[in-house]
């Protein structure tokens, strides 16, 4: 049992949980569909400007079908009428056909002379019985002496007995037959039908009437014989309940219904409702106000409080056949699809405008907080804000930020102005920059030159130096030596060439005592020989200097040698850091030479 608690108690938890979720998300719908409706939000004024012009749009194209079916339903209705009133119109032919044959057959008979009853009767009965199936009476019935010259009065009528079933053969027995000449019941000389029918001597048809049960109409055809003089006349009885059944038929989508009524408004035949027969138009409402509108003359279609009428007049008859339809039959259907229509486009345009105006809104929100922000800021956008919509909202924002706009437009233009004198100080600068890093690049080579040359120089005196130390030590080494030979020489060889001077002179002297001019020639020649050699040796001595001379000098020179030797070190150590110098100042050449080109793109 534990587990199951904790189950629920969990699930219940979980549920708890997500309700304030749920009621939330329900909440914020509820505000979103409310601020739909209003028109000071703009979702509700998109709503309902794309929502009325789609309705609009639905109502107008619904107009125009339904003008469209009603223009249909016309000429359908109109057609259905057309055949129904030929149908009525085949009727009274037939009628007329029969009255016309039985008043020409017995005008026949009366120009050759037949004088008997029973021939009229006879030929009536034949007529009769080969009648139409919607012809219930036919009857012949001649002025006084009129067909008969013998017999003042004869009018045999032949009828359908209203208790027997009526047949497309009918037999002997449906069939009744009446003598209104006899004097039994009816007389028919002193009865309305020969004084209102028979006297005029007219071809016409009677009003509805009903008899023995029966609603009828008659159709009377006077006889004249060739002297044009009046013998009698003829009538045919047709059934009213056939002309309903002609007319039992919906006029438009087993809806409607047909009425027959002459030019006076008596009903002939009301299938609808047969208990309007034999009463005027006046018992059908619609029908009532719109009867003077109908013209006899001509087909026509009016429209009623109800629905729709339709009428036609039959050819050579005052009579009308008039078609009901009702506006249900019409429209049902068009109002049907029209709203299908409209609740399937409210649906779609509903759940299309939700989505548009959320998203709409997730994009406008950034903008309207910080039109929030600078509303906040002025009290007259303040004033005007809160009763605006977003787009209002963001228009007043707008429009305040061009009226600051328009208010600095001096400090822009004047910005503007300096800005431009500035980027003409800059142009300037950046020309002379330009013509400066042409000048460092030209210095730059001229420097990579020189550096160049130095290094090879540098090189050179290195080069010398090493030389130099090579010649100094070698010079060194000839010092010592020579200070070693020197001291090795003599110290008196001076006083050496006096004492050889002085011995030559003795010799000279004594030379000069000989006698021998041979041996004098020889000692002279000796003599001069060895005077050469002293001033040799004097040359020599005076060319050679003495050795504490070349000791000093030996001295001089090896001192000098080593100063020499020193300085020549210090040049090179000088020229090992004016190397190191001229490396440093080439990378500095190369540095500024990409700035300055770096500087000239930037420009061009």
């Amino acid at each position: 049992m534990t587990p199951n608690l904790s189950t629920a108690t969990q699930a219940e938890s979980a549920s708890t949980s997500h309700t304030p979720t749920q009621q939330s998300q329900q909440q914020r719908l509820k505000q979103f569909l409310m601020r739909l409706l209003r028109l000071n939000f703009f979702g509700g004024r998109l709503f309902w400007m794309i929502m009325l012009g789609a309705l609009a749009g639905i109502g107008g194209m619904a107009f125009l079908f339904s003008e469209m079916i009603k223009y249909q339903a016309e000429d359908q209705v109109q057609s259905t009428l057309d055949g129904k009133v030929n149908a009525i119109a085949s009727v009274t032919v037939a009628a007329e056909t029969l009255a016309n044959g039985l008043g020409i057959s017995a005008t026949t008979l009366h120009e050759r002379q037949a004088q008997y009853p029973d021939t009229y009767r006879e030929l009536t009965l034949q007529l009769f019985e080969k009648r139409p199936d919607f012809v219930v009476g036919l009857g012949l019935g001649q002025r006084e002496n009129g067909l008969i010259v013998n017999q003042s009065w004869l009018f045999p009528y032949y009828s359908v007995d209203s208790a027997s079933e009526p047949q497309s053969s009918p037999d002997q027995s449906s069939i009744q037959y009446e003598n209104f000449a006899d004097g039994v019941g009816e007389f028919y000389p002193e009865s309305d039908r020969y004084l209102n029918y028979f006297l005029p001597q007219r071809t016409v048809w009677t009003q509805p009437y009903e008899a023995n049960d029966q609603q009828l109409l008659t159709y009377y055809l006077p006889l004249f014989d060739s002297a044009e003089r009046w013998l009698g006349t003829t009538l045919v009885d047709i059934d009213g309940q056939y002309l309903s059944d002609l007319l039992n038929q919906p006029v438009f989508r087993q809806q409607g219904a047909f009425r027959l009524l002459t030019y006076k408004g008596n009903i002939i035949a009301d299938p609808e409702n047969p208990d309007n027969n034999l009463k005027t138009y006046e018992t059908i409402p619609d029908l009532k106000d719109l009867w003077k509108k109908i013209d006899f003359n001509d087909t026509g279609f009016l429209e009623g409080e109800t629905g729709y009428w339709a009428y036609a007049t039959v050819p050579d008859h005052d009579w009308l056949v008039v078609g009901f339809v009702p506006y249900s039959a019409v429209f049902n259907r068009v109002a049907l699809i029209t709203l299908v229509a409209t609740v399937l486009m409210v649906t779609l345009l509903s759940t299309a405008i939700v989505l548009a105006i959320r998203s709409l809104n997730h994009r406008l929100r950034p903008i309207l907080d910080q039109c929030n922000l600078l509303a906040k800021t002025d009290s007259l956008l303040l004033a005007q804000w809160d009763e605006q919509d977003e787009l209002n909202q963001l228009s007043l924002a707008f429009f305040n930020m061009l009226k600051r706009l328009n208010l600095n437009k001096e400090t822009i233009r004047y910005h503007e102005q300096t800005i431009e004198k500035e980027t003409f100080q800059l142009d300037q600068v950046s020309e002379q920059l330009v013509e400066f890093a042409r000048l460092l690049n030209q210095s730059a080579s001229e420097q990579q030159t020189l550096v160049r040359n130095t290094q090879q120089l540098v090189a050179g005196a290195a080069n010398d130096s090493q030389s130099i130390d090579l010649q100094l030590d070698a010079i060194n080494t000839m010092g010592r030596a020579l200070d070693g030979e020197l001291r090795r020489m003599p110290t008196h060889t001076a006083e050496t060439l006096i004492l050889v001077e002085r011995q030559v002179q003795a010799l000279t002297n004594a030379l000069n005592d000989q006698t021998s001019a041979h041996k004098i020639e020889q000692l002279h020649q000796l003599v001069h020989q060895l005077a050469k050699n002293v001033m040799t040796l004097k040359a020599i001595e005076q060319r050679w200097p003495s050795a504490d001379r070349l000791q000093e000098q030996t001295e001089s020179i090896t001192q000098a040698s080593r100063v020499a030797t020193e300085d020549a070190r210090s040049v090179v150590m000088s020229i090992q850091s004016v190397d190191q110098m001229l490396v440093k100042i080439e990378q500095i050449s190369t540095m500024l030479l990409q700035r300055a080109r770096t500087l000239t793109k930037a420009k061009y």
